[in-house]
């Protein structure tokens, strides 16, 4: 990723923190409607597992440009989810997920600049995550 994607992903991401809640509600209920077989991975409190989600990816967006934090948390979050069952063709379903709902939340400053970033910026990240965990 270069440093003019980390900007636009960081800088939408401040944009949307002010409505984190509606990001995760818009989040999961798109999960859920796109891939519902996904639901029974979702065993606990699901308002604890929003704010674990925006928690985490609060700190994948501000490791971005740290590949020594970023790689190491992500590796460490990938075996998470395999312990929890997550396959590795769940994770192109969570990104669209992710974007369709920065999009919703974002409106019309969801430009094809920042939407092309968070694709980068998801894909490098969910791209070492399924490598370490599934290889």
């Amino acid at each position: 990723m270069s440093p003019v994607d980390i900007e636009r992903v960081r800088h939408s991401f401040d944009r949307v923190w002010s409505e984190s809640q509606r990001l995760s509600d818009l989040f999961y209920a798109r999960l859920f409607e796109t891939a519902p077989e996904v639901r029974p991975l979702f065993r606990g409190d699901l308002a604890e597992q929003k704010q674990k989600f925006l928690g985490t990816l609060a700190v994948i967006v501000g490791s971005l440009e740290n590949a020594a934090v970023l790689m190491p948390a992500a590796e460490t979050l990938a075996r998470q989810h395999v312990e929890y069952g997550v396959a590795p063709d769940h994770y192109p379903v969570v990104g669209e997920a992710l974007l369709w709902s920065m999009a919703q939340c974002l409106g019309p400053q969801w430009t094809p600049e920042i939407a092309a970033a968070w694709t980068k910026a998801y894909g490098a990240v969910t791209g070492h995550m399924i490598t370490s965990a599934y290889a």
